[in-house]
Formats: C-alpha cells, sequence, structure tokens
C-alpha cells in the first residue's frame, strides 16, 4: 500500500526471477569446472559483439556453467554457455571436452534464462499461430521446453528459418525472436516454403540442432508457491519462491507425501527445490516427465492438510451447531468447494465444504491461497460489515485481442477499476487473472491484470519485472514517446523499482495522466504531469522505464487540440480553412468527422468533445482520396475531459474524383456511429446570361469528370434547347449522357422528379441518398432549386427556379447503408462559389412549394 508519505509499492526482489545478469543464487545446479583457454570477456547475450565486461575470465581459470544454448557464431562455434557470475560466454573459449553439447548441461532457455541476441535476423511478422505451439529448444518435435509458449490465437515474430525434423509432412522450423523453435507447418505464414525475404537460420550461426539433454520444460503454476527442501509440506522451504502465474522450470518429477488436492506428485525444480504438483499447469494429474528417483506413490489421504484439529461445523458460522474435533490436526480434509461466510479466524470469511456435508473454516487448512481457489459453493459474497468483495471482468484469452485493440482495452480496463480499495492486508482482486491476492503491495499487479484484459499473457506481481520483458520483446520506449496503454515505471532501475503505473492519457505537449492501482490503496487516477519530473504531481520524483504493450503501426497518432473551424456560416462561400462536418452525440460525448478545405484540397479532422465528464475516446479516421488511395490515421485511446482533434497528416487533392472520409468513434470501449464526409472538385465558369445556369451547370459536370473538349456555354444551351423559360432537367440527363458515351468508369445519368404532393420523411430520405450515391460515384448531381429559398440570394420569386451542382455531403452512416445527412456541399454557377446547405434547407430548395406535380427534380448518377 502507499501511505499518505508514499512508501514503496512493490514485492520483494526476491521472489522474482531474473533473467538479466546478476548474481547467481546458490541454490541452483551447477557444471563444471572448465577451464578457460583464453581471456573471455562476459557478455549480455550469444553476441559475440555485446561485451558488458571485459577480461571477466583469465586463461585456465575455472569456469562454472548453469547452462548452454545456441547463439551467433563465436571462435567457429554457434554454442554458448551462461556462466555461475551470469554472464554469456563462446563455449569455444572454454574446454569442455566436446565440440558440441555437455552431456547433462541443460539448454538455457529450458529452464528460463534467454540469451537470444538482438542482433540478426529478419524479425519478420507477426504470424498467427494455428493452435497453441509448445516452444522447443531445438529443431525436434520432441525438444519441448516451454508448454503453450504461443497460446491458441496469439502470433509469433520470425528471426530466422531452418530444417529439422519432420511435422505435419515439413521439414521446415521457425526460430522466433523470443528464443524458442517452432514448426512452420504451425504456424500462418502464406507460404508452404521460405519466407520471403527472412534468413536461414544456419547463415546467421543458429543452430536448430543438439537437442536438449537433461533439460527442462517450462509450465505455469496456479498460485504462488513455496520451494521445498524435501518432498514433504513439513520441509524446510523458501517461502514465496515461484509467483502465481510465472512459469516454473521442471526438470523432473517424483512421488512423496500427500499434498495438497490428494495429490502425492512432486516436481523438481531447476532451482533443485520441490513444488506441489497439484497447482502446476501440466495438462495432466499423473507424472508426464521423467522420475526423479524410484520412490512409489506413499502416504493415504485425499484431500488438504488440517494446521490444527477442527470442528465441522453445519453452517458457515462459528455459532452453527457442530461435530466436535471432527477433524485431527495433519489429517487431510476432502474439500469440494469453498464459499464466503461469516468471519472466522485471522480476518478470514473463506469457509471450506468437506466431502461429509460439513463446513470447516480456511484459515486453518492449507490450500495454498488465502482466498477463495476452489469452485465456489454458492454465490455469497463476503459479509456486511467486512472488506466488501469486489469483482473485475473475466480475463480475455491470451492473444485474443487484436493488435489494434491492445491499447484501447488496456486504458477502459483500467478506467473501468476507478475507486476500487483494498482490504484486510492488501486484499485485492487483482490476482492472476481476477483472482483475490492479499499480503503483498498490488500496484503492478494492477498494472499486469489491465494488461491482461487486452490478451496480453503477463502477471508480474514486482513492477521491475515490466521493463525485463519491454527488453526482451524490443518495447521499451523513451519518455517522448509516450503512448496510452503503456506503464511507466518509478524509481531508479530494476533493483530500486517503487511504483508502477498505466498510462492513460498523453497531452500535445507531453504531459501525461496515469490510473494506478495501490495509489493511496485505491485505483486513482494522477495527473496530468511531466514525465521527466514526476515530483511536482507524483509521490514519486522518477520514471526509469517506459514500457509499451504492443509495437505501434505508423498510421497511430496522438490526439492534438485543433478546434472545429467556421463551416461557411457566413454563407458567403467556402474558403480556406473552413469545414463541410458530420455531427452526432453519445452520451457524455459529442464528436464531429470534418473535411476541411484550403482551395481544391482537404485534410481530415474528428474532434471529440466531452461534455460533462471524463470518458475513454478514440478516434479513426480513413479516407480514400481522388486517386483512389487509402489512408487511415488511429488517435489511440485516451481517457481524457477537454475538447481534443484527431488530425490527417496532409492536405489531399479532390481533382480528378471524389474523396470520402469516414470518421470512427470508440468510446467507453464501444464503438459508435460511423461518420461520413464526402467531396469532389467542381471548378465551373460562372454563368454568362440569367437562363444559362443549366448549360453551366452541366458544363462544370463535365469539367470535373475531365470531358475534353468542353463546349462553350451557349453551345450546351442550343444543345439544351434552352430558352427564356430555362432548362429541363430531362434535357440535362440525355446531354450529359450523351457527352459522357465511351468514357471508362462513368455510371449513366438519371432524372428522378419527386412531386411535392404526398412527400414523406422517407421519400426525402431517398431523395437525399440519391444525391448521396452520385457523389459516392465521384459524379457531381445537378438538382433544380426554387431560388426564393437559397440562403445567399435575395429573391423571393415563386416561380424563379436555378440549377445547383452538388458535389459533397456529410452525414451519419446507417447499418442499412443508407446516410442520415447533415449537409451538402453546393456549386453555385451564379456566383461561381461554393457553399454549404444543411439538410433541411435542401429539402426547402428542392421541395417547389407552390408549383404543381412538381419538386425534387433532380439528375443524378446510377
Amino acid at each position: 500500500m502507499i501511505a499518505a508519505g508514499g512508501s514503496a509499492c512493490m514485492a520483494l526482489a526476491t521472489a522474482v526471477a531474473i533473467a538479466s545478469p546478476a548474481q547467481a543464487d546458490p541454490t541452483f545446479p551447477l557444471y563444471g569446472p572448465y577451464p578457460a583457454t583464453t581471456a573471455i570477456d562476459g557478455r549480455g547475450s550469444m553476441d559475440p559483439n555485446n561485451r558488458t565486461a571485459t577480461d571477466l575470465y583469465t586463461t585456465n581459470e575455472e569456469v562454472y556453467l548453469r547452462c548452454q544454448d545456441s547463439g551467433l557464431t563465436a571462435g567457429g562455434s554457434t554454442i554458448w554457455g551462461y556462466t555461475r557470475e551470469g554472464y554469456w560466454i563462446p563455449d569455444a573459449y572454454l574446454r569442455t571436452g566436446t565440440s558440441g553439447f555437455v552431456a547433462g548441461v541443460p539448454r538455457c532457455l529450458s529452464i528460463g534464462i534467454n540469451g537470444t541476441p538482438s542482433g540478426g535476423g529478419s524479425n519478420s511478422g507477426p504470424y498467427p499461430v494455428k493452435f497453441a505451439i509448445d516452444g522447443r529448444g531445438s529443431a525436434d518435435p520432441n525438444d519441448r521446453i516451454r508448454v503453450d509458449a504461443y497460446p491458441d490465437g496469439s502470433s509469433l515474430y520470425v528471426r530466422c528459418q531452418d530444417h529439422g525434423a519432420s511435422v505435419a509432412g515439413s521439414t521446415l522450423w521457425i526460430y522466433t525472436t523470443d528464443g524458442y523453435w517452432v514448426p512452420d507447418a504451425y504456424v500462418t505464414t502464406g507460404t508452404n516454403g521460405q519466407i520471403a525475404g527472412v534468413s536461414s537460420c544456419s547463415s546467421l550461426g543458429i543452430s536448430g540442432g543438439g537437442g536438449n539433454p537433461n533439460g527442462g520444460t517450462q509450465y505455469k503454476i496456479r498460485t504462488t508457491l513455496n520451494g521445498y527442501h524435501g518432498k514433504s509440506l513439513g520441509s524446510s522451504n523458501v517461502w514465496d519462491k515461484y509467483p502465481e502465474g510465472s512459469y516454473v522450470t521442471l526438470m523432473c518429477q517424483a512421488y512423496g507425501e500427500v499434498n495438497y488436492g490428494g495429490s502425492a506428485i512432486w516436481d523438481r525444480t531447476s532451482d533443485g527445490l520441490w513444488i506441489p504438483d497439484f497447482y502446476v499447469i501440466t495438462g495432466s494429474n499423473s507424472i508426464v516427465m521423467s522420475q526423479c528417483d524410484s520412490d512409489g506413490p506413499s502416504g493415504g489421504g485425499n484431500g488438504y492438510l488440517a494446521k490444527t484439529t477442527l470442528n465441522g461445523y453445519h453452517g458457515k458460522s462459528l455459532t452453527s451447531a457442530n461435530v466436535w474435533d471432527k477433524y485431527p490436526g495433519g489429517s487431510y480434509i476432502s474439500i469440494t468447494c469453498q464459499a464466503y461466510g461469516e468471519f472466522n479466524y485471522g480476518g478470514s470469511a473463506v469457509w471450506d465444504r468437506t466431502s461429509d456435508g460439513l463446513w470447516v473454516p480456511d484459515f486453518y487448512v492449507y490450500t495454498g491461497a488465502v482466498d477463495i481457489i476452489l469452485p465456489r459453493c454458492d454465490n455469497d459474497p463476503k459479509p456486511s460489515g467486512g472488506p466488501g468483495n469486489p469483482t473485475v471482468p473475466a480475463t480475455p484469452n491470451p492473444g485474443s485481442v487484436a493488435s489494434a485493440n491492445i491499447r484501447s482495452a488496456i486504458v477502459n480496463a483500467a478506467e473501468s477499476q476507478l475507486g476500487t480499495d483494498e482490504w484486510g492486508d492488501n486484499c485485492n482482486p487483482y490476482g492472476n487473472h481476477g483472482t483475490v491476492k492479499c499480503g503483498d503491495p498490488w500496484c503492478s499487479m494492477f498494472a499486469s491484470w489491465a494488461w491482461q484484459q487486452a490478451g496480453i499473457d503477463v502477471y508480474f506481481p514486482y513492477s521491475g519485472t515490466f521493463e525485463t520483458w519491454g527488453r526482451n520483446h524490443g518495447l521499451l520506449r523513451s519518455k517522448s514517446n509516450i503512448r496510452p496503454g503503456d506503464v511507466v515505471l518509478y524509481g531508479y532501475g530494476y533493483y530500486s523499482s517503487k511504483h508502477i503505473g498505466i498510462v492513460v492519457d498523453v497531452l500535445p505537449d507531453g504531459r501525461i495522466t496515469t490510473i494506478e492501482g495501490n495509489y493511496g490503496n485505491t485505483v486513482k487516477k494522477v495527473g496530468p504531469f511531466n514525465p521527466n519530473s514526476p515530483g511536482s504531481v507524483h509521490s514519486y520524483d522518477n520514471i526509469y522505464a517506459v514500457v509499451a504493450p504492443v509495437a505501434d503501426p505508423s498510421t497511430d497518432k496522438k490526439w492534438g487540440t485543433k478546434a472545429v473551424s467556421d463551416q461557411d456560416d457566413e454563407n458567403d462561400g467556402v474558403d480556406s480553412g473552413e469545414e463541410l462536418c458530420a455531427e452526432s452525440s453519445y452520451p457524455g460525448v459529442y464528436y464531429t468527422g470534418c473535411l476541411e478545405f484550403s482551395g481544391a484540397s482537404v485534410k481530415p479532422h474528428l474532434y471529440a468533445v466531452p461534455l460533462s465528464t471524463s470518458a475513454v475516446v478514440r478516434g479513426k479516421l480513413t479516407m480514400i482520396d481522388s486517386g483512389g488511395d487509402l489512408t487511415l490515421n488511429t488517435c489511440q485511446a485516451a481517457y481524457f475531459s477537454n475538447d481534443r482533434s484527431c488530425d490527417g497528416s496532409s492536405f489531399v487533392s479532390t481533382n480528378g474524383g471524389r474523396t470520402v472520409l469516414q470518421t470512427d468513434i470508440e468510446i467507453n470501449g464501444g464503438w459508435k456511429r460511423t461518420l461520413r464526409v464526402a467531396s469532389r472538385n467542381v471548378d465551373g465558369e460562372r454563368q454568362q446570361t440569367g437562363t444559362w445556369c443549366g448549360p453551366t451547370a452541366m458544363q462544370a459536370i463535365l469539367k470535373s469528370l475531365g470531358k475534353t473538349p468542353l463546349r462553350t456555354q451557349a453551345e450546351y444551351a442550343t444543345m439544351l434547347g434552352t430558352d427564356s423559360l430555362g432548362t429541363w432537367p430531362w434535357d440535362v440527363r440525355d446531354v450529359l449522357n450523351d457527352e459522357l458515351a465511351g468514357k471508362s468508369g462513368i455510371a449513366d445519368y438519371v432524372y428522378h422528379d419527386y412531386a411535392a404532393e404526398g412527400a414523406s420523411s422517407a421519400k426525402w430520405k431517398l431523395v437525399m441518398n440519391k444525391i448521396a450515391y452520385s457523389v459516392d460515384l465521384g459524379q457531381p448531381a445537378a438538382v433544380v432549386v426554387q431560388a426564393k429559398d437559397i440562403p445567399w440570394w435575395s429573391n423571393d420569386d415563386y416561380f424563379t427556379m436555378h440549377y445547383l451542382v452538388v458535389q459533397g455531403y456529410s452525414g451519419i452512416k446507417n447499418s442499412d447503408g443508407t446516410y442520415s445527412i447533415d449537409k451538402f456541399m453546393v456549386w453555385d454557377p451564379a456566383h461561381d462559389e461554393h457553399y454549404l446547405t444543411t439538410a433541411s434547407q435542401m429539402y426547402s430548395l428542392t421541395n417547389m412549394d407552390g408549383i404543381p406535380q412538381q419538386g425534387h427534380m433532380i439528375v443524378v448518377a446510377e
């Protein structure tokens, strides 16, 4: 917890396995000694150029190894050793008695030590796996060293490929950027052969052979486990040696004293300790590895060890009727389920249901946890007056969240937990995959839980482990490149990591806002503050690492602060800097998608305005320009309460075709209605006489569609039969089609006349969509309007009609493919100017009120 003065939020570093170079733990098995044939530098990975300690071992000095593995070529060999002191050295510089792997020495990756060199290979991908894949230590299907290294639905990156033992009809293998070998047949790469541009492993000096003699296999554990020095719960132990949710490397299994769940199986770790197999996910209740010894099953019992003699109660209360001294201390009790009841001993509200149908206080039963870990007997919450029973959403499967949605999922998860308090001894609901965990600071557990909601398979009770994960995955970021969903680590390094926060907003000036677990014993929002000097706002004064959950595409952007510009409210024509916009709202958020004009070019924007409170908002701009090229920009999810903009990168031309912008917005985890804006450039001549609006409008349409040579207004007036009464729209249709005949990609123009009599909202929706669809085809529409209703005119004659050219529109895209139009953009031949009209204004313009049997006369492409 963090007191008002700001005590450290961290778990003990001794409870975390560290893969980076460090002082060796004297308990793990060592191999050797092997004399050094020359002075040897210590390396930070299996890369001869990654020197971290000069002349670490002198000539003839005896060197002890923990393990061996394959890396980049050094001294003519691809074999490397990981030393007792925590450094990598080339095997070619040791006298081991063989030029290959030493018999009996495990492969490093199999015991959780990854020295994969960062250089070499193409790191191609990601490629989805076809189903859950175990990681192998070599190109051999039987050389499993990590179970479910790539879960079903996840993806992997390829460093190189090579050939090995045949699997599913293929001898091709993939060496991943995590240092595992996997069969190529189990990965969707788009080809049955070598991936184009990916190196062969042998060309990089990485060998897929050698096997894994006496190496271990990594399995995940269900709860935090002690490491015992014997096959008995009564043996001396290393307390909480293996954190819940972590992978533990097993070397072999054996039978011993009955422990948890009636199991007599014990697992031997690479540290030389024993753990109860019941809490290890091996996929079986039996022995699945080689046996450590010849001991057979022993002991009786089929349950959990009672710490002291217990009564059996008929209810979940110490005052219930009971069977006195039913279960002797030291005996095994068969537990069928667990539930919350009356608070009993040690402040626990957990009760265990026995196979006799009685209840016993869980506090005095060795189940390996302080809260419920077995199936629930009922849905009763913790009793009133107690610390409550907060719940969190179920964790999605690892890898099941698309990479584009990962950051959004993290920010939404963090926001959903604001105000959740701890209870008891640091008790919180953010143990591995949403289980209750007590006894340890939980800031890193909360960050792990939020990342798990995005399908990232992490559980790091110690915050510094996030930095190790980020380094191994190439996801460490600078303070100038922080994005929502990242975690920031407070302190001054791995061993002094104090606290962790989840970034939920990044202001354009670089300041960040975080949501942090265990900040004052609760989940709290902090900021905004400068990540280079958080101390003015935050309890901690330094951020030493930033870790991203996923590699970001180049199309991802930060939210900006541009404001919506004028939308021709003055009716003086669309000037540079003004916009055509579609608008919508959702409870708490108002959002607008716009095309900003600069001459014949446009730039996309999405504006979000939280109305009364903060909201998690993600924006997406999808634009097809006049050349048919698609661009995509995404402003990542952020938890903000002020006005923001998601801005396109540059202006693009609308000449030669229509430009379409679709803006999508995600609010608090759900995508809302899509806004759509479309426009193309119409650049005509001003009409030369009062009745030539029809010929001029048609001339402008033909010019925009690339018709050459282009006739004069007078010539088009003759072709249309324009007289003192003007031009009939069906003649505009016919001449347009004649002039465009044979031109590639052009749809025919059609005339529609929807009479005002009997007009309905459904009919007007049809009219609006026919105009919009014409623009979608890239062909401007001609509409006949009454001059008296033109907002930028001063004419009240009922019988004066005029032609306008519709070149753009904005609105909401409906699920049935239709649009609810907000505005149209039109070109007026009388002024040679572009204007905006609302949908209601366009209805009045085209309705022809007072002129019988006429109304909504349009010439559109279909």
